[in-house]
């Protein structure tokens, strides 16, 4: 229990004073409790929302130009992450995926996919949370498309 002035007043409690003397009790204002109830919902959705599904779509990716096949380029790749994460490839129409951790793109941390034909092949490599490992999956994608 606090002890308040008679004079005390602010705009979102009401008082309730006990009797004739000093000694009040805060009142809970539904206003209060629904706008603290609403600014939590809107805060929880919103957090959901901030998180993009599709590896695809972050900020993290290269893409460019292979020098190699698409399977020697994939070997490469998956050299260069040995022991670090699991890869799964994925022959998908006239493209080649590399996916790391998880075949789904909405839950895969990392993605490389080649695709062209004849001897002119594009590549493009997306990595979900990059600093965290420094990138080291947009790092092997680079190098291995350099040799």
């Amino acid at each position: 229990m606090a002890i308040i002035k008679k004079g005390f007043s602010h705009p979102k409690l009401s008082m309730v004073f006990n009797g004739g003397g000093r000694r009040c009790r805060m009142k809970s204002s539904r206003s209060v409790i629904r706008g603290v109830a609403v600014s939590f919902l809107m805060t929880f959705f919103l957090a959901g929302c901030a998180q993009n599904p599709d590896v695809r779509i972050g900020h993290d990716h290269i893409s460019g130009t292979i020098a190699k096949s698409p399977p020697d380029y994939m070997v490469c790749v998956q050299d260069e992450l040995r022991g670090s994460s699991s890869t799964y490839v994925v022959k998908e129409n006239n493209s080649l995926k590399l996916f790391v951790e998880n075949t789904n793109p909405d839950k895969a941390s990392g993605l490389v996919e080649v695709y062209g034909s004849g001897s002119q092949y594009q590549y493009s490599a997306y990595q979900r949370d990059a600093w965290y490992d420094h990138g080291r999956l947009l790092d092997a994608a680079y190098v291995c498309s350099r040799t």
